[in-house]
């Protein structure tokens, strides 16, 4: 099997860089290796390398969700592409559902035993007529994403990062964003059944459970069940929704009255707001108009995942 690794030298501010030096310390396999080099540049990457591929090939990408999320939207029903990761950057919510590696050697194992995959689904949204976008683990409109924006705009996160603590840079600003963040009416329809809400802070999108850098947003989420799951916060005071973040950590929000929950396979999301904002995969992708209509849908075993055996994923 070819192997080549896709590195993010900035991911978690400067870790892939550092993952990647050691790692490379250790390989004793043959292998090749590209690095992106700016936003975007995984996608081009992985669609050049996979081209005309007729063999079994494993992309191992060290990095963080924004890079995995750029790979596999280049090597979507690619039968010949195996994803796996090393992870690398802050939030790594990609690794708290799906197998990934930690070391050199549990890439050459796994290279030398029966080399496992798995298909999965993945997720995606067309923006009106615009723009077309997959996501592995999820997307979001309304505050999720009014928070990535913040948080790529931030320093807050470069700071978080460089002390170990990353995975908070979502949760402070959170805390931040409470207060001047204006909620929003939304519609959604699907199956022949529309549901409206009102005061509404945010629709997620979910492929697996995990989002913002540890939240179970989505405990019943699974990325090879065709399907996707929303969740809709709205009608809650803004001290309220604080302490339903701090119960996302632990999955235990879904009690909440002002939490609702959608499972299908595609959607339409209608939103009466004149400016909401929209991520994929934790990247901040723009604001959304009134009145454009959003397509949510899933693609059916879209790409591979490594896996330590047949028909089984880590989960948590």
């Amino acid at each position: 099997m070819q192997v080549l690794f896709i590195v993010n030298e900035a991911a978690g501010n400067g870790k892939g860089k550092k993952v990647w030096r050691q790692l490379q310390r250790h390989l004793t396999i043959d292998y090749q290796v590209v690095f992106t080099e700016y936003e975007g540049h995984g996608q081009r990457l992985a669609q050049l390398w996979a081209q005309n591929a007729q063999t079994k090939k494993l992309f191992v990408i060290v990095g963080g969700d924004g890079t995995i999320h750029e790979v596999v939207s280049g090597v979507l029903h690619n039968e010949y592409i195996v994803i796996g990761v090393v992870p690398a950057g802050s939030g790594n919510d990609f690794a708290r559902y799906f197998t990934t590696f930690q070391n050199a050697i549990q890439i050459e194992a796994y290279i030398q035993g029966n080399m496992s995959s798995l298909s999965m689904d993945a997720g995606t949204i067309q923006l009106g007529e615009l723009q077309h976008e997959i996501f592995v683990n999820n997307a979001g409109v309304g505050f999720d994403a009014f928070v990535t924006k913040y948080i790529n705009k931030s320093r807050l996160k470069f700071y978080l990062n460089k002390i170990g603590l990353g995975k908070l840079s979502y949760a402070a600003a959170v805390v931040k964003g409470l207060f001047s963040f204006e909620r929003f009416d939304v519609t959604i329809r699907a199956n022949n059944q529309q549901w409206q809400f009102k005061q509404t802070w945010f629709v997620a999108m979910s492929n697996h459970p995990y989002f913002g850098g540890g939240m179970k947003i989505s405990p019943c989420s699974k990325p090879n069940d065709e399907k996707i799951e929303l969740t809709i916060v709205h009608g809650i005071s803004r001290l309220k929704l604080l302490l339903v973040f701090i119960t996302v950590f632990f999955g235990k929000h879904t009690k909440f009255k002002e939490i609702t929950f959608l499972q299908g396979n595609a959607f339409e999301i209608l939103l009466q707001s004149q400016h909401i904002d929209c991520h994929t995969d934790g990247n901040y992708i723009g604001e959304i108009g009134q009145g454009m209509n959003i397509h949510c849908a899933v693609q059916r075993e879209a790409w591979q995942v490594v896996a330590e055996e047949t028909n089984n994923i880590i989960s948590q």
